[in-house]
């Protein structure tokens, strides 16, 4: 499977969001990561759906990130728009609540999955990420840009992995958060999505190159 580049619209300058949209698909992005914050499950704040006609009208996909509380009442919003998936904490929900979140997402035809914290065990969720679309893997704790890659997300990326493997071939496994070139190159046999921010929109200079990079561990 290639290596897909996610650009995350959180780190996007937001004086120049549609020319850094267009510069990232011309380097041949199709996704944008779209990270919602309601300030409670995580301190701070983010977008509404507010963004997502010009991602639409500009031809690229966005995935969707929810870090809040009540993803529910969100998806009952963001559903009004075209996506490309939806990803939710579960660690914000309880057990029954996940699975009715999941039913709502399947019967509305939208690609779902489970955002797994880095100190969360994804064995856990097994039963939920074998009937999945997405996994996300967070590789710092959810909420805030700019933070260094946590190490026991290895052990995270390497039991979603073998669910993938085991349980649920079609599972698309992202990983987010203090993702740089080396990272990619660390977590290239566990990752089909990388969700990059920082490292790509406030250094322009490694635009280039991540694309590259991403192609050739493809």
């Amino acid at each position: 499977m290639s290596k897909i580049i996610e650009p995350s619209l959180l780190a996007f300058d937001s004086a120049s969001i549609k020319s850094q949209l267009l510069a990232v698909k011309q380097l041949g992005t199709t996704y944008i990561h779209y990270d919602v914050m309601d300030g409670k499950f995580v301190p701070n704040k983010s977008f509404g759906t507010e963004h997502l006609p010009l991602i639409n009208e500009l031809g690229l996909k966005a995935n969707v990130h929810l870090m809040v509380k009540k993803p529910l009442t969100f998806i009952k919003d963001f559903i009004n728009y075209p996506l490309n998936s939806i990803v939710f904490h579960p660690e914000g929900v309880c057990k029954w609540q996940t699975a009715i979140i999941c039913r709502y997402l399947s019967k509305h035809h939208i690609p779902y999955g489970l955002a797994i914290h880095p100190y969360s065990d994804p064995d856990r969720y097994q039963a939920i990420l074998k009937t999945c679309d997405y996994v996300l893997v967070m590789g710092v704790i959810p909420g805030k840009g700019g933070q260094a890659f946590i190490p026991q997300t290895i052990a995270n990326l390497i039991k979603v992995k073998k669910i993938k493997t085991d349980f649920n071939p079609k599972l698309i496994i992202q990983l987010d958060g203090g993702v740089n070139d080396q990272i990619m190159q660390q977590t290239a046999n566990y990752v089909d999505h990388f969700i990059i921010g920082t490292f790509l929109m406030h250094n322009p200079q490694n635009m280039p190159n991540v694309f590259n990079l991403a192609k050739q561990l493809s």
